[in-house]
C-alpha cells in the first residue's frame, strides 16, 4: 500500500497494490496515521471477495465468498472507534465479466489488479455504540 496526504484538503490518496487487503490496508493506514474517524470512497478490482447482508429483523449477518474476478465500481464506508479500537465499516458494489452486479456490506477483498481510495479523515474522534434496536454498533453523534 502506497499513499500520500494532501495537507491542504486534508486527504490522503491510498493505492493498495495487487494482492493487498482492502479492510486490512485501511485499518493500517488509520493506525499509522491516527485516523480516528473519517469516510472513504474508492475504485478498483478484486478476485477473492467476501461480502455480507445483516438482517435487522434476525440481527444475524449472513456472508458469502467469491472467487471471482470482480470491478470494484464502487468502496463507501467510514472510520471510527469501537471499545477503544479502530473500526472500518465498509460497503461495496463489484461487477462481474458478465456485468452482474453484487453489493453489500465488505467484509474483505484481496486486490487483483489494484485499489484506489480517498480517504478524508473528520480530525475528531467519533465513537461507535451498541444499538439495541438494531443490534448494530453505530455511530454515536
Amino acid at each position: 500500500m502506497q499513499y500520500v496526504y494532501q495537507k491542504r484538503d486534508s486527504k490522503y490518496l491510498v493505492r493498495i497494490n495487487r494482492g493487498g487487503s482492502i479492510i486490512a490496508s485501511l485499518l493500517d493506514l488509520a493506525k499509522k496515521e491516527k485516523i480516528v474517524s473519517g469516510f472513504f470512497i474508492g475504485i478498483g478490482a478484486t478476485d477473492k471477495t467476501t461480502l455480507a447482508h445483516y438482517s435487522v429483523e434476525n440481527q444475524k449477518y449472513s456472508e458469502k465468498k467469491y472467487d471471482l474476478a470482480f470491478e470494484l465500481t464502487n468502496l463507501t464506508g467510514s472510520i471510527a472507534t469501537l471499545k477503544g479500537d479502530l473500526s472500518v465499516h465498509a460497503h461495496a458494489t463489484l461487477a462481474d465479466d458478465q456485468f452482474k452486479t453484487y453489493a453489500g456490506h465488505l467484509v474483505e477483498a484481496r486486490v487483483s489488479g489494484t485499489c484506489e481510495v480517498l480517504v478524508i479523515p473528520l480530525g475528531k474522534e467519533i465513537k461507535k455504540k451498541f444499538d439495541k434496536q438494531t443490534g448494530l454498533n453505530i455511530l454515536d453523534l
